[in-house]
């Protein structure tokens, strides 16, 4: 918690940043995308009827026209006027309906009856409908039909220009929608990216990927409402795909990502919702790819879905939380606040979109058409902006337990005097060893000379004689799989592989270093015995019977020490 703490103005700093930025780059598009000429509403001067009633406004903002179901068709015709453009188009945004265009009763445009013959999904669309050069005075008529109960409802917000500045229109306006869906899904993808890296490094931990995977479908899903994928790529149908496919997964990339939070009990609830998502998401696609129903016609099931797991994840979070927080009487802003302040955040303000927008669509006057999703929009935000700095808490609270559960090991397998590998982990590497199979040697060294050392010096000196000991051994056996000290004055070294093959050569190297010590100190003498075994020399591959035999040999070598020195006969070290 320190280094939050240190670093907390820095990341709200950043935050503040790329706000900015934002912001900054929305506000400079709007003089590179500013329409060269003039765009004009067509609120007003209409003929509106519905089902042939005719309805006593001439404003679509005014025409309470309620929701369109099938069969339902709208009609609303005027006179069009010379509006200073050169090739007039007119534009609106329709949802799930069947629209045709007629000039003098000539039809200009149509949409969406493809669709429905074939009982598929009538896209939203941006319509572009051209007028012609010399449609002044002519009568303009748009035929509004619906697809399906529900499909949509008021009339759409209607503009008059030529159409690339329509286009800029369209884009300008909902700029800030726009580059933030955009910067969620680059985010998105680069996570996505990343997550593979870190979940090897990390205990195959994957809340980065699901991290990653809800943020690009949240800037999908923000893209695609607004038609902007449509505008983009001149394709409806990958903008309706694209809005239902992301709208059904971001509460199960978001289960996915508890699923990586909470062990147990709770891991098992968040797997089965998870399941019953993707079983949900798998169903509702077949029964559109045969043309059983329409992609549309689950709405109504996936708002339920989304309100009741996003308030059951809120409550499961918040109380997990509280439960810890009374067991451990810590109040700590850890990683699971975080990610609880940022679903609390999304999860408030998309119900109130959700909401607004079943306002606007059935008991509003100017109908869907006029709800937005902003709450959604930096909703989405605030949630990735809690996964990011939430995994971020996650990794540096798993860094420092696993820093200390390291030194902690370390403690465990090294022996204090020396630094070298203690016995406990010298029979560690030699379980390893047996279980390998490879081609390795192990030398058993014995230091001599010290309990006359300990005797006549004292423990110190002899502490410092095992400790020039362990070094030499260090030095000397740099590149050995293991040196260690497996207590007293009896040490061992495990060489593998090519190491193991010339062990007489590293023996010659081991006295010359010995004897190199030995005339800088004047206290004492370094001296050892040794013995080698190869590891083919135990049929059974034993290696604790391979350092059995080492050691044997290291004590007939020391018997002959000893008895060099009961005769007055000088030895070498």
């Amino acid at each position: 918690m320190k280094l939050w703490n240190n670093h907390r103005f820095s990341r709200i700093l950043a935050l503040a940043l790329l706000v900015a930025a934002i912001w900054l780059l929305a506000e400079s598009s709007t003089q590179v995308l500013s329409p060269g000429a003039e765009v004009i509403s067509l609120t007003s001067g209409w003929n509106i009827s519905k089902n042939g009633e005719q309805l006593p406004t001439d404003s679509l903002l005014d025409a309470n026209i309620g929701v369109i179901n099938h069969q339902d068709v709208i009609v609303i015709t005027r006179t069009i006027e010379d509006y200073g453009i050169v090739t007039p188009c007119v534009s609106l945004y329709t949802s799930h309906t069947i629209n045709d265009a007629y000039v003098d009763n000539v039809q200009v445009y149509s949409f969406g009856r493809d669709y429905f013959s074939r009982n598929k999904t009538v896209p939203k669309k941006n319509n572009y409908i051209p007028l012609g050069n010399d449609s002044v005075g002519k009568e303009l008529k748009l035929i509004i039909s619906g697809t399906r109960d529900g499909a949509t409802s008021g009339l759409p917000n209607i503009l008059v220009g030529e159409r690339g500045t329509l286009f800029s229109y369209e884009v300008i306006r909902m700029r800030y929608d726009f580059l933030i869906g955009l910067f969620l899904i680059a985010l998105g993808l680069i996570l996505m990216v990343l997550s593979p890296y870190m979940a090897i490094y990390h205990h195959n931990d994957l809340r980065l990927f699901f991290s990653g995977l809800c943020s690009l479908l949240l800037g999908i899903y923000n893209l695609s409402y607004y038609g902007l994928i449509e505008l983009m790529c001149d394709n409806s149908l990958i903008n309706t795909i694209s809005e239902y496919s992301s709208l059904y997964n971001i509460p199960t990339a978001l289960l996915g990502y508890l699923i990586c939070v909470y062990p147990g009990k709770l891991k098992k609830v968040f797997k089965i919702l998870f399941a019953f998502n993707i079983m949900v998401f798998l169903t509702v696609l077949i029964l559109c790819v045969f043309s059983v129903s329409r992609i549309s016609d689950f709405t109504g099931l996936l708002h339920t879905m989304a309100i009741s797991e996003g308030l059951l994840s809120i409550f499961v979070i918040f109380y997990d939380y509280v439960r810890k927080m009374r067991r451990t009487g810590k109040r700590s802003i850890n990683s699971d606040v975080v990610f609880l302040i940022g679903i609390l955040l999304f999860t408030f303000l998309s119900v109130c979109d959700i909401l607004r927008y079943n306002y606007e669509k059935y008991l509003g006057k100017r109908g869907e058409g006029y709800a937005t999703i902003t709450g959604f929009t930096f909703g989405s935000l605030a949630l990735v902006a809690s996964l990011l700095i939430s995994y971020l808490l996650y990794i540096i609270y798993n860094s420092n337990v696993d820093s200390m559960q390291s030194r902690i090991a370390s403690l465990a397998f090294t022996d204090p005097l020396t630094g070298l590998a203690n016995r406990a982990r010298c029979e560690q590497v030699l379980e390893v060893l047996t279980e390998d199979h490879n081609n390795y040697t192990i030398i058993s060294l014995d230091l001599n000379k010290l309990k006359a050392v300990n005797d006549s010096l004292g423990h110190h000196e002899g502490d410092r004689l095992i400790s020039g000991f362990a070094t030499i051994l260090s030095d000397c056996f740099w590149d050995a799989n293991l040196v260690g000290r497996m207590g007293g004055d009896e040490f061992i070294v495990v060489l593998t592989d090519d190491r193991a093959l010339n062990c007489t050569r590293r023996i010659h190297e081991l006295y010359s270093m010995i004897n190199d010590w030995n005339r800088k100190e004047q206290n004492f003498q370094y001296s050892t015995s040794y013995g080698y075994a190869y590891s083919y020399e135990v049929p059974s591959g034993s290696s604790h019977e391979v350092y059995m035999l080492a050691d044997s040999r290291m004590y007939e070598m020391k018997r002959e020490h000893q008895s060099r020195e009961a005769k007055g006969v000088a030895g070498n070290a």
